[in-house]
Parts: C-alpha cells; structure tokens; sequence
C-alpha cells in the first residue's frame, strides 16, 4: 500500500507541491533529502563536515515543465530529446507533447514531471514509485520504481520500469543527478567510445574511440558516450563522487555548465526514439512486451579528496 495515496496519481500538474511530503535519509556523516511528489526527485545531497555533493534544492513549487537545475531525477521511459516530438514503433506513429522550451521536440520522458509515491521508508532507505497512465506525453501505461539505500559512504539506486500496457512499448531509462561542480573541477569517465554530435547536440552515428585517462576539459559542453561503467568527479565541496552502474545502463551523457556538472547514465543513445525499429534495439531501446521490465543499478560512493 502506498505511504500517502495522493502521490500515486500519474496526471499531469500544474505545479510540484512543496514543502509537504518530504523524506530525509540519514546515515553517518551523509544525509539525503527527497520530494517523492515533486517528481520523484531528490532535493540535495549533504555531508555534514563538508557540505553539498548535488546541486541543492529548496522547497518552492514550481513549474513542472520549467524544472530547476539542481538534485536528482529520474529519466522514464526515454531520455533527452524527441525530435518533432514524433516516433513509431511496430508500424505505428506516435506524436507527443512538445516541450515549450524546445518546441516542436519532446524531452526526458514525463516521469520526473509526475508525483510519486512512497512505497516504502526507513531510516536509510526509500523506494517509490509511478504507475503512469497513457496519455499526451506517453501513449503506453508503465510503472517505474526507484529504489535509494544510503550508507556511511555513499548511496546506492536501482531504477526499473515495466511495461503495463497490452502492446510492446519501446523503453529506456536513466538517472539524471546535477553535481555541485563548476568549471575548473577535474572529472574522468572510463568510456570506450565518444559519439559525435550534430547541430541539435543529439549523438550521431559517427564514433571515435575515448581515451579513458583523459580528463574532460573545462568549458560548456554536452557529450555522449558509450561503454562506460564509472566516473569521478571532484565537486566544489572538496570530495570525491565515483558514480558506477550496470548494463543496461549502457551509455553516459554529460553536460557540463559554470554552476554544475550532469553525468547522466542512461540505457540508450539519446535520440534513439527517431530510428528505425532495428536500430533502435542496437543503441539501446528496449521492446518491453506487456508485462515485461527492465531494471539497473547505480552506486554513489564519496570521499575526501586524498
């Protein structure tokens, strides 16, 4: 039974209700603060002697379609940007909602634009979940699930989505956490492959191999990358993050801004949605028949830098 049944409806909103229905984790010196009703983000990272790893967020509504830069939130069932807002699949066309700042493109899915719900709560552990209903945004029925366990040393995420519709749904995920990490901070990621990008930032079928004791260098940028399983990155606070994560969570994009860092894990190339079915499956999508899912896990673990 959900904590808070409210939280479970999958319609869209006008504004992400805050500051009720917040849920502290605490473990050691680190303590993690999520808004499940806010679309299943987390607000803030924090390490009581040294201070912020994310980006931190307060607790003001705001416009789910103009979401503040900063926490972490969950990317279903897509991530990145739908060209046109169009795709088919199975010889069917779909169109959905463009997004107002990228119009006519669609971007990262609806979920971390939904209220979640509590499915589960202890001091050092949450889970949540959507069960989302067909509709402009997404035209299939799906139910996804985040699962944090926060220790002493950092915090570990599983991510799943399965399809509840009656026809096979194309499916990807990923986890888009914001670091609290300007421009000078070194970050290092252990990808195979670099793809190239085109006009609209979106990876394109042209690779390069990555080297992966390069540093990415400073300065704005967004760049996708396939084959990798970690990354570290030096936030402002003075510790050390290394991400990891398993298959599916086959590709890392990162974007990179003055005031903060993005290492994006995520199941599939962005853009993916716009190719031919065949090539969807080969960057990463997903075809979930009904019933089916899909499911990864991330891990977080933060240190003093030596």
């Amino acid at each position: 039974m959900c904590i808070g049944s409210d939280a479970c409806r999958s319609g869209r909103t006008d504004r992400m209700p805050s500051p009720e229905g917040l849920v502290v984790l605490e473990n050691g010196p680190l303590t993690a603060v999520f808004q499940p009703k806010a679309g299943g983000r987390m607000l803030r990272l924090s390490h009581r002697d040294h201070g912020e790893v994310l980006v931190p967020l307060g607790t003001d509504p705001f416009d789910p379609l103009y979401w503040p830069k900063g926490g972490a939130y969950p990317l279903f069932p897509f991530h990145n940007k739908l060209e046109g807002g169009t795709f088919s699949f199975e010889e069917r066309a779909f169109q959905v909602m463009p997004h107002p700042t990228s119009p006519p493109d669609a971007l990262h899915g609806p979920a971390h634009r939904r209220p979640w719900c509590v499915t589960a709560h202890e001091r050092t552990s949450l889970t949540m979940v959507l069960d989302y209903a067909a509709d402009d945004d997404w035209p299939f029925d799906f139910r996804a699930e985040q699962s944090f366990t926060l220790d002493s040393a950092g915090l570990a995420l599983r991510l799943s989505l399965q399809n509840k519709a009656k026809a096979t749904m194309p499916a990807g995920f990923g986890w888009h956490p914001y670091f609290a990490a300007d421009l000078s901070r070194p970050v290092f990621c252990d990808a195979l492959v670099e793809h190239a990008s085109d006009r609209a930032s979106l990876p394109t079928h042209e690779t390069r191999p990555y080297a992966a004791e390069c540093k990415l260098l400073a300065g704005e940028f967004t760049r996708h990358f396939s084959g990798a399983r970690s990354a570290d990155v030096l936030v402002d606070c003075g510790l050390i993050v290394r991400m990891n994560w398993q298959s599916p969570l086959d590709y890392l994009v990162v974007h990179r801004m003055p005031t903060y860092l993005c290492l994006e894990p995520v199941s599939h190339l962005g853009g993916a949605l716009r190719y031919p079915d065949s090539e969807k499956k080969a960057f990463g999508l997903a075809a979930l028949t009904p019933g089916a899912f899909i499911q990864a896990d991330v891990a977080m673990s933060i240190r003093k830098a030596d």
